[in-house]
């Protein structure tokens, strides 16, 4: 048969569905970020309800923030600033692929840390330490983040993971075409700086201010602090050791945890030295680590850099226990009942600090 015989009716529905054909093809074979674009043009708007995150702490740790708050005068936090900051931090348009965010390797649940010992990145490749809660970074004093405190200050932080090679992949060029290319943010950004102009600069900012306003306030050593509750005998006990030395008279020997996490944020900017961690370059190529806040620890999964210690009781009683000299077997149960009040549950449950994009 000859097309001369082919009824031109059918002619024209099967040039029709050819022509179809080869233009699905080609949308099938076009660059990956006009596919992500236009995933991303479909994607759900961030929930942008205004939330107070100014809110008057407790005065046991109002007169820690006094002395250790490590905002700039340049950057204080305000209630716009971190809204913009927390829809920054949970967007995933902020990665590679468009598939990861800040807050997938710091979940909320999980006190603002990892619920794995090793991160994923935006191509399923492992991070090198283990993500480090975020819980009252504000009072670290110095300053300096990561394990090895390779930074000077959050804001320098905040673009770090993003222009990572295994976590989120961009430069900052790529970073900013990427907010600027989405439309719920030009008047985020007019609230948080007084104009629409987005840039690294205040990406940073607005991140800094959302991590420096989450802050652990309402445990029972909180309540406890206040007036409100009272300890167990076991956890008055377990608070005895924490805070004081050893050999520090009878029935009184401690295990000085208090020198490198001061209550009442459990922080300091002394960095901590050997104990459990594995031997690897860490502040200044010594094998010492940033120590992080206390807070919420009984509810994480993995501890220190590498995420090695699962448990408390493992701390205490492994094979390299922290402290290095050991905690006395019938001190160990007292210890975990006082970090067990360290425990913050209302933080981990605030709508404010919640990915806006569920």
């Amino acid at each position: 048969m000859s097309f001369k015989d082919i009824n031109p009716s059918y002619m024209k529905k099967l040039l029709f569905i050819l022509a179809i054909s080869v233009l699905t093809l080609q949308g099938c074979t076009q660059p990956s970020e006009s596919v992500e674009a236009a995933v991303a043009a479909g994607s759900a708007r961030p929930e942008l309800a205004s939330y107070n995150y100014l809110v008057e702490l407790p005065a046991h740790i109002q007169q820690a923030l006094v002395a250790t708050d490590n905002s700039p005068a340049n950057n204080p936090i305000t209630n716009d600033g971190a809204t913009l900051g927390r829809v920054l931090f949970y967007d995933k348009n902020l990665s590679l692929n468009r598939t990861v965010s800040c807050g997938s390797c710091h979940k909320q649940a999980s006190a603002f840390d990892d619920d794995v010992a090793l991160s994923k990145g935006f191509a399923n490749a492992r991070t090198t330490r283990n993500s480090m809660s975020l819980l009252n970074l504000r009072f670290y004093k110095s300053g300096r983040m990561f394990w090895d405190e390779r930074v000077p200050t959050v804001e320098k932080q905040a673009l770090q993971p993003i222009q990572n090679s295994l976590e989120m992949g961009l430069t900052l060029t790529e970073l900013e075409s990427r907010v600027k290319s989405l439309t719920y943010y030009p008047d985020l950004f007019q609230k948080a700086f007084g104009s629409p102009v987005i840039d690294s600069v205040r990406i940073a900012k607005a991140l800094a201010q959302f991590e420096r306003s989450i802050v652990s306030y309402q445990s029972k050593y909180d309540k406890v602090k206040q007036g409100l509750e009272t300890f167990t005998a076991a956890e008055a006990r377990g608070e005895q050791i924490f805070l004081t030395a050893p050999n520090a008279g009878p029935g009184g020997g401690g295990i000085s945890c208090a020198g490198c996490h001061t209550p009442p944020m459990f922080i300091t900017s002394t960095p901590a030295g050997g104990f459990a961690f594995p031997l690897e370059s860490g502040i200044n190529g010594q094998n010492r680590f940033k120590s992080g806040s206390l807070r919420n620890i009984a509810t994480r999964k993995f501890l220190f850099h590498a995420g090695t210690i699962t448990d408390l009781n493992a701390m205490f009683t492994g094979p390299q226990p922290v402290p290095a000299h050991g905690v006395p077997p019938q001190d160990v149960a007292a210890m975990i009942a006082f970090l067990n009040t360290l425990t913050d549950t209302a933080i981990t449950q605030d709508p404010k600090y919640a990915d806006p994009f569920r």
